[in-house]
């Protein structure tokens, strides 16, 4: 219960500080919007931790009701976590074409393998008690596999061509390969699950995988926020070249009128005093 809590409050901290932060800098997109879904169930699994408490056990009602909504609320903390990581990558490379379909392309089968996921859970609760079976465990094993890997190759293929720095490009690039970590809880999970689906090993797994997720999904704004505080600067990492581009030659032009207008001055107040020195001669 304490190694759950631990991760759990930090996915539930960590995305309270990213919608805080995007709300307060009017940049709330679509990644945002899945973080917040995915930050609700959370919570719903934090509850989860507590679920062999008497106050679970002892209310039908409640205990029917997060006997059905835990395994659901799992499988959608982690896919919503991927789906606010992938769609960044629409942001900051902004592909055009075939590139661009294609990211949608990757997010429409990020849905499908959501709700194909669920649909076998509740069919599994229904006929089986929510007794995680093999079925269930190669399932999840094969779509995080297939995922983790299209969320680190998808970003690494689409950013050569963007203006980043080479700091800026590892710092994304970092972020976007975190998604690795997901796939290396998931293998332990899925030989858990399918030796001992009861133990607690594999319940402590089962925590930590979506709220792992969670925060790598929040790692990008995070990185962007601290980078920005940190050089002093306006643009964020997850805005798109153009902005930040743009941004930066404001920023080069207002400067470089303060230089003009300093100097405006210097010469008037130079021709003033010689004109000030020739009258009294």
């Amino acid at each position: 219960k304490v190694v759950a809590c631990i991760f759990h409050g930090s996915a539930i901290a960590t995305t309270s500080f990213r919608l805080g932060y995007r709300l307060y800098t009017s940049k709330f997109w679509w990644e945002d919007a899945c973080a917040a879904i995915a930050l609700v169930f959370d919570i719903i699994c934090l509850f989860g931790v507590w679920g062999e408490a008497p106050t679970f056990n002892d209310d039908p009602r409640v205990y029917t009701a997060m006997f059905w909504l835990i395994p659901i609320a799992f499988t959608s903390v982690l896919w919503a976590a991927r789906m606010s990581t992938i769609y960044p990558v629409l942001r900051v490379t902004d592909p055009r074409g075939a590139l661009r379909w294609t990211v949608y392309a990757i997010i429409s089968c990020f849905a499908v393998m959501w709700t194909a996921l669920i649909i076998q859970k509740v069919f599994t609760c229904v006929y089986h008690g929510c007794n995680i079976g093999s079925d269930v465990a190669i399932a999840d094993l094969v779509t995080d596999a297939v995922s983790d890997l299209m969320l680190v190759i998808t970003p690494m293929c689409l950013l050569r061509d963007i203006g980043l720095t080479h700091h800026q490009r590892i710092l994304v690039t970092s972020v976007f390969c975190a998604s690795l970590l997901n796939t290396a809880i998931s293998i332990p999970l899925s030989i858990l699950l399918l030796l001992a689906p009861t133990s607690q090993a594999a319940l402590i797994f089962g925590h930590v995988k979506p709220a792992t997720s969670l925060v790598i999904a929040n790692l990008l704004v995070i990185v962007s926020f601290v980078y920005r505080y940190m050089r002093n600067s306006r643009a964020d990492l997850d805005q798109p070249a153009a902005t930040r581009a743009a941004e930066f030659s404001t920023f080069v032009d207002l400067e470089q009128l303060t230089m003009d207008r300093n100097w405006s001055i210097a010469q008037t107040s130079s021709v003033a005093t010689c004109t000030m020195v020739s009258t009294q001669v």
